[in-house]
């Protein structure tokens, strides 16, 4: 079955009710709850240790949840593997970047598209079929004239966007984008917020992210963590002008910054 296939008829509608996940005597998730809707940038936000990264690992399979369901358009996740998930509609980029730094930029795309293929040994490179889908995603990012160049040799920020890339080409419902303007520049982050600006219409977007221009700004629906819990959830004028969510979160971020 080909991802295509496996996405027929999905509506990118994510779903989560009451998800609690503990480790020890710490309970990270407590009861979280909210929605992404078909086709909207929805932003997670929250002080270090509020749980964001453990929701996005729990959503995709690398945690198993103690309590609660996850759904994709009403199929339940729960009991799926990380593949399985994926194949189902869900996209992940991470914090820390996952690409093969010494191999190149067409490589690395076409192991996004491989599905748990191997490359073949007479064309390693290559995948039948697949060659318009791995430069289709090249072109939308950018990365149509890096094919051939090594990832080691790219800028940070071009990084970040070949792994939009591969993820994308994957034809996700739902793309789960984990801190994607950690220690880029002021001019990445202008093109990042280019990028996801770009993405597909009819994909929905989960975005965790501390610059809180850059949410503000992309996001049209916020969700706010605070200690594994949903604080409060609205339009970015809400939340912005929300003063549970300046004291918590904005007025703690001010403060970091005046130390």
């Amino acid at each position: 079955m080909s991802l295509a296939e496996a996405h027929a008829g999905r509506g990118g509608q994510l779903s989560v009710r009451e998800l609690r996940k503990s480790f020890g005597a710490a309970r990270v998730l407590d009861g979280v709850t909210f929605d992404v809707t078909p086709g909207q940038r929805h932003g997670l936000i929250g002080v270090n240790g509020a749980g964001k990264t453990t929701l996005f690992n729990v959503i995709t399979g690398e945690f198993a949840a103690d309590a609660g369901e996850i759904s994709l358009d009403g199929v339940d996740l729960n009991r799926m593997s990380i593949q399985a998930r994926a194949l189902q509609g869900l996209g992940r980029t991470y914090q820390v970047s996952s690409l093969a730094p010494s191999l190149s930029v067409r490589a690395n795309l076409v192991l996004a598209l491989a599905d748990g293929r191997l490359p073949s040994p007479v064309t390693p490179w290559r995948l039948a079929g697949e060659e318009p889908r791995l430069l289709a995603a090249a072109a939308r990012f950018g990365l149509d004239t890096l094919l051939d160049d090594r990832v080691s040799h790219l800028s940070h920020g071009t990084q970040r966007q070949l792994e939009l890339a591969m993820v994308l080409s994957r034809q996700p419902q739902v793309l789960l984008l984990d801190e994607p303007a950690a220690g880029l520049s002021p001019s990445e982050r202008a093109a990042l917020a280019g990028v996801v600006r770009g993405l597909p219409s009819d994909v929905s977007l989960l975005l965790i992210e501390h610059d809180m221009d850059l949410i503000l700004d992309l996001c049209e629906h916020i969700t706010v963590l605070n200690e594994g819990r949903v604080l409060t959830a609205g339009t970015p004028a809400e939340i912005a002008r929300d003063a549970t969510v300046r004291a918590v979160y904005l007025g703690d971020s001010a403060e970091r910054q005046r130390g």
